[in-house]
């Protein structure tokens, strides 16, 4: 298993497609910020639509292109025609996928709607844009990414046994094929895919990913990535823009959080598996992390 597979298994990734959306004429449809641990995305099958984002920047759309909204911030999908308020579509039900329209049967714009649930406190999504857009046009990947979205189409157009089930499979690889293009068309300057895209540097990230329960000291951290000590730590930080402490100490919180919800292993186990001789300590890091207690998160 890659840093990269890594990091999405941590964060628990589940992908649902959720709605195919038609629209004609003069539209716009407003998005609500999502729940922590949320993000949509939009697949443009047809037509030509226009993103308007929380910070201000505007995005055009075009058909085979995927907005990604990680942290599930607020947006806005309106036609590129004269601007109109957004109003509620009529919502048809009866299919795999509800279908929310607006204006007539001929829509002008058609796409594919769902989200991805993840892990709250996710380093891999931590680590992303507000909002990223890969284009299947553009991925050279033998033609996989628009491969997955016509299957995609095509299952959530028929009625085949198994569909939904099959539809969010394909959902979750979907993440894996926007998160490949996007690092292969520009390579992060900071964050923890800088730090795996650095020569020395990600020697010593990935040893922490592999081994996150390890006893992991500066010394051997930076023995690791061949660097003197003090080279390592000023050169960690300025990557990943936090201490490698921290980047650790986030990783074994994330670690535990899934061993919490998927073994059953004792708290003591837990504490100990991700690098943690005392119980009480480990315990007293969760809760500043995640809000609540081990032990209280388990039983919920």
């Amino acid at each position: 298993m890659n840093s990269i597979d890594t990091l999405i298994a941590l964060a628990n990734l589940r992908g649902s497609l959720d709605l195919r959306c038609q629209f004609q004429g003069d539209w716009a449809m407003d998005h609500a910020p999502e729940a922590f641990g949320v993000a949509p995305y939009h697949i443009v099958l047809s037509g030509t639509c226009r993103a308007e984002l929380s910070g201000g920047q505007q995005v055009t759309l075009e058909p085979g292109d995927i907005l990604l909204m990680p942290g599930g911030a607020t947006h806005l999908l309106r036609s590129q025609g004269a601007r109109t308020a957004p109003k509620p579509p009529q919502v048809i039900d009866g299919g795999l996928l509800k279908v929310h329209r607006l204006g007539g049967n001929q829509p002008d714009i058609d796409m594919l709607c769902g989200s991805f649930h993840y892990n709250r406190q996710s380093l891999l999504f931590g680590a992303l844009p507000e909002y990223l857009v890969v284009s299947s046009r553009e991925w050279q990947g033998d033609g996989q990414l628009a491969a997955l979205i016509a299957l995609m189409r095509s299952e959530a157009d028929g009625q085949q046994l198994g569909a939904r089930t099959f539809i969010d499979a394909l959902s979750s690889a979907l993440f894996t094929l926007i998160l490949r293009t996007w690092l292969n068309r520009q390579a992060p300057v900071a964050g923890t895919f800088a730090l795996l895209a650095d020569k020395r540097l990600s020697k010593a990230w990935q040893a922490m990913l592999a081994e996150p329960g390890h006893e992991w000291t500066i010394d051997n951290l930076a023995a690791v990535a061949t660097m003197s000590r003090a080279t390592f730590m000023r050169a960690f930080v300025k990557v990943a823009g936090v201490s490698p402490w921290l980047l650790l100490t986030q990783l074994r919180m994330e670690l535990a959080y899934n061993l919490l919800r998927q073994s059953r292993l004792s708290l003591l186990d837990i504490a100990a598996q991700v690098g943690y001789q005392s119980q009480a300590a480990f315990s007293k890091k969760f809760k500043e992390t995640y809000g609540e207690a081990p032990g209280r998160l388990r039983a919920r």
